[in-house]
């Protein structure tokens, strides 16, 4: 069994890690490139294992742009890096105005979201194309 350091990015993996969601979103997905880096990515908190953003809006901690290499998919290692931030959320101090995360999930991809405890709430949206549904989670803080 392999071990992985999940942690948050530094400067230096932050251009590793857009460059990875490029590939999966741009490349695979077909997302379109000017659509993928943008100004939230200068103050969002990355993580490194693949990747995943998070940023404050309003009481929600916003998670966005969550991908593991296609090559690694498959190895429970996406649970592993939303349980990490999840432990991240709920200890910083950065974070403490945050009740619940938040993530826009691929409609399609949205049982991944559900097994990891969050619950879809509203309706289906379109973004560039694909569906979408807002899921949400309460932070437990101890």
């Amino acid at each position: 069994m392999s071990t992985y350091l999940i942690h948050p990015a530094s400067d230096a993996e932050l251009k590793e890690a857009i460059a990875l969601r490029i590939h999966v979103f741009v490349d695979i997905q077909k997302f379109p490139l000017d659509e993928e880096v943008d100004e939230y990515d200068q103050h969002a908190l990355h993580f490194v294992i693949g990747t995943l953003r998070v940023v404050t809006v309003g009481e929600d901690a916003k998670i966005g742009r969550v991908v593991v290499a296609p090559e690694y998919q498959g190895r429970g290692l996406g649970k592993r890096l939303l349980d990490e931030v999840e432990v991240h959320l709920a200890a910083s101090g950065e974070f403490t105005q945050c009740k619940r995360m938040k993530l826009g999930s691929q409609y399609d991809k949205r049982g991944f979201y559900e097994k990891c405890g969050y619950q879809a709430q509203g309706d289906i949206y379109d973004e560039l194309g694909c569906p979408h549904i807002w899921m949400y989670k309460t932070i437990e803080r101890k």
